[in-house]
């Protein structure tokens, strides 16, 4: 009798920068990858900061799957992105004690600051000096060779991490938060890439009005010639030539010199994005979000209180810090939403949850202050919650059914989110790919961009107009009807993490 030997196992290395808008897509995923086998060999890679929440998606996968293997963590050297970037803004502005984002990406929107905003771009995708790149390279090239894994899932927007595939020629997949459309328009007929899509920074409506297409292709050909002539790339590339014998390989590359072979799987679905066509390459998983418990369980309380009446969830995010003056705006603009549709439905119990993070010192409660000069009574009757932090993840929080509305800054995670959930939104963009999303929530018919008027800033009048508009306007019930169906196709469509997961899992035995 011939013995038979089990398959060998697959072996697979996550390689992702830290920030949580390109982590929690390779969070989940990884999930989805030990439920869809048990037998996956997994192993993430990243920088300092991540280590507890891959072994919590582990213990959280046990649950369901005990057999589960734990998942590897390899914590690379050198500074992350988010801190790169950071302190290349601080060497170009040396007054400054702290700059997370280029002063150009909130100026008022016009020709000259949209050119700036364009060029402030490039280091983004390359957020390092050359000796920095070297050091991250080098680790992760350590990290690879170490693992020798059937495929390496690299975060599409890591520089080092494309570098160090391109150069050793390794069998490598890119997973992305982002939309199709950022992968495929070069790929488009008729060279739509040019003239049919809003350009970076644009901040032009979709579809582009004629009259601004010969613009809109002006920002799309000086974006190529700043980033081929870019002094900062060329230093960078000069340096990763001379000291390690590498090319310098960024998210442009996987635009203009993808190998043949490599498949870039994306966190959308078509019936999500602009109209666009789809090449082969780029596999439209579907929302891919984190697995998170339900609300009951994170923060019963909370649940308890949304529980008591609809609810506006107000969240622009991480990255984005309020100044008083402009949570001065926020809660004006809330207080006349409530006073509004107090005034039409005396029975109505709106209520609002609102994330704030602040930028500077100032109090929201004590008596006397702005904003508890406005909000003092909706506080008090506990209308209005003002948090720095909500326990639960907002995907359980958007899921609790009690959401009629969410206000986000229009990052793809914020949009796919209210998009499952079947949440109405309003979007407040504040940078880059984020106006393209409020886009998209207006084209698709699910809520409002809430700053189309006062961009990048938002005042009381124009957010109260955007917020009444999808919570009691003529076309409410059709944006709640609409949402609904989005999220049905994505429901039927199937979790976007585990349609990623079959797929790498497959891409394994190529």
């Amino acid at each position: 009798m011939t013995d038979q030997k089990s398959p060998r196992s697959k072996k697979i290395l996550l390689l992702t920068n830290v920030e949580r808008g390109e982590a929690n897509v390779f969070l989940s995923t990884a999930h989805a990858l030990m439920e869809a086998d048990p037998n996956v060999e997994l192993h993430f890679a990243t920088f300092a900061g991540l280590d507890a929440d891959v072994a919590s998606v582990w213990e959280e996968a046990r649950r369901k799957v005990p057999q589960a293997k734990p998942i590897v963590y390899h914590e690379l050297t050198g500074v992350s992105m988010g801190t790169g970037v950071m302190q290349y803004f601080m060497r170009k502005n040396p007054e400054q004690k702290k700059i997370t984002l280029p002063e150009s990406y909130m100026a008022k929107p016009g020709f000259s600051t949209t050119l700036q905003a364009i060029k402030d771009t490039i280091p983004i995708f390359i957020p390092y000096d050359g000796p920095q790149l070297v050091e991250i390279v080098a680790s992760i090239m350590e990290v690879i060779k170490k693992v020798d894994a059937d495929l390496v899932v690299v975060n599409s927007l890591m520089t080092p991490g494309l570098t160090a595939c391109y150069h050793m020629g390794v069998k490598f997949s890119c997973l992305s938060p982002n939309a199709i459309k950022e992968f495929a328009a070069p790929f488009q007929p008729r060279l739509e890439n040019l003239w049919k899509y809003p350009a970076l920074f644009s901040r032009f409506s979709y579809p582009i009005p004629w009259y601004l297409k010969p613009i809109n292709v002006l920002y799309i050909l000086f974006a190529i010639y700043s980033f081929e002539k870019d002094p900062h790339r060329r230093e960078v590339q000069k340096y990763l030539s001379s000291q390690a014998g590498m090319t310098l390989r960024t998210p442009v590359d996987l635009l203009r010199d993808r190998p043949d072979t490599l498949k870039i799987l994306v966190s959308t679905l078509p019936e999500l994005d602009f109209p666009v066509y789809v090449p082969p390459h780029v596999i439209p998983c579907g929302p891919i979000l984190r697995i998170a418990p339900p609300i009951s369980e994170t923060d019963p309380t909370l649940e308890s209180w949304l529980a008591n009446g609809p609810t506006v969830y107000f969240n622009l995010g991480s990255l984005c810090s309020i100044s008083e003056d402009q949570a001065v705006e926020i809660a004006l603009a809330l207080k006349s939403v409530l006073d509004t549709v107090k005034q039409q439905s005396a029975d109505s119990h709106l209520q609002v949850l609102w994330k704030l993070k602040k930028h500077g010192e100032y109090e929201v409660y004590e008596e006397g202050c702005k904003v508890q000069e406005i909000l003092g009574k909706e506080l008090q009757a506990d209308l209005v919650r003002i948090v720095d932090w909500v326990l639960a993840e907002p995907i359980s929080v958007l899921t609790s059914r009690h959401i009629v509305c969410s206000v986000h800054h229009g990052g793809a995670n914020s949009y796919n989110e209210s998009v499952v959930a079947g949440v109405p939104q309003v979007v407040l963009p504040l940078w880059t790919d984020c106006y393209e999303y409020a886009q998209r929530v207006e084209m698709h018919g699910i809520g409002r961009w809430g700053t189309r008027v006062s961009k990048p800033k938002w005042t009381a009048e124009e957010l109260t107009r955007e917020l009444l508009i999808v919570l009691h306007g003529e076309r409410s019930d059709a944006m709640k009807i609409r949402a609904k169906k989005l999220a049905a196709v994505c429901k039927s469509n199937g979790n976007g993490a585990v349609v990623a997961a079959k797929m790498l899992l497959e891409e394994c035995e190529r």
